[in-house]
């Protein structure tokens, strides 16, 4: 679903229904609505997901996903089950791609199942400070139970970016994933690290009953600031809005659409062309063959 840029809402055109900016190392407030406001996260989640599969993991395991990782709900990597996976892929997917397989496959690696990787989240959580924020799945996807608050994914996004491997992955733009079928290369969601220099990276997130999330960090005179924002109608019109407070150029809507995110196949390898690749030499073959008995006759 495209973002929508300039929607109109209270509070000085921000639509959000709750959000947060602060300073991070301080954790001043410099801006905010109503931000212990418990609300669905969406994709947001995978901020916690990833950093905990990062606490865990060192990017060189080999994980398998399950047959369960086919029922998982878009976005995804359309994982196969049985086939193997590094352990770094899957968090760049789930980073970078939003993919909620690769967030499922993560998690049921790590703990065994997704709700036991949920309940290890929420105990994360609760270890930041974020006593506003439960888990029941690693993505994102409706859950009646899930939810948290700008100033709880701050807090958590603070704690993240402690990780050195954290703050190296949001930060990536594109992302070259590979398996024995095909090539694609993701873009990340987050259209700021196209188009407004200051920004660091984080993690956008969208579902119908959570609308547009968003929480990411932004650097000036050599300090860093965290957004976060829930239930917005106009994620970047909002973003921009809020980031006003502290800069005085920021995107413009033709630059948030051309850093718009998208996907590309650079080649593959499926049965189907394997099998069209044996039709042709077959059909080679036969003229050969036709071209001997003509000039057998001959």
């Amino acid at each position: 679903m495209p973002y929508a840029l300039c929607a109109q809402g209270e509070n000085g055109g921000i639509t959000a229904a709750s959000y947060i900016l602060v300073e991070k190392d301080t954790f001043r407030i410099i801006t905010g609505k109503d931000y212990h406001r418990r609300l669905p996260p969406a994709s947001t989640t995978k901020v916690m997901t990833t950093l905990v599969a990062m606490e865990r993991l060192g990017g060189d395991e080999i994980i398998v996903p399950d047959k369960q990782v086919l029922r998982i709900s878009p976005s995804k990597m359309n994982l196969v089950p049985g086939r193997h996976y590094r352990s770094e892929d899957l968090m760049k997917g789930t980073m970078v791609k939003s993919a909620n397989d690769a967030a499922y496959a993560l998690a049921t690696h790590v703990s065994g199942s997704e709700s036991a990787f949920a309940r290890l989240m929420t105990q994360r959580a609760r270890e930041m400070g974020a006593i506003d924020t439960n888990f029941e799945n690693a993505s994102g996807l409706p859950s009646d139970n899930q939810y948290s608050t700008p100033y709880d994914l701050a807090l958590i996004f603070r704690h993240a970016m402690a990780n050195e491997r954290f703050v190296e992955l949001i930060a990536t733009r594109y992302f070259l994933f590979e398996d024995s079928t095909r090539k694609v290369r993701y873009k990340n969601h987050n259209r700021l690290l196209f188009c407004f220099e200051p920004a660091i990276g984080g993690k956008t997130g969208y579902t119908r009953a959570a609308r547009h999330c968003y929480v990411g960090a932004f650097e000036k005179g050599g300090r860093v600031y965290i957004l976060a924002l829930l239930g917005s109608r106009s994620l970047w019109g909002d973003t921009v809005e809020i980031l006003k407070t502290i800069y005085d150029d920021v995107p413009t809507d033709k630059e948030l659409r051309q850093a718009r995110a998208s996907s590309v196949t650079l080649c593959s390898t499926t049965a189907p062309k394997k099998k069209a690749a044996s039709r042709k030499k077959v059909v080679k073959h036969r003229t050969m063959k036709s071209k001997k008995k003509t000039v057998k006759k001959q």
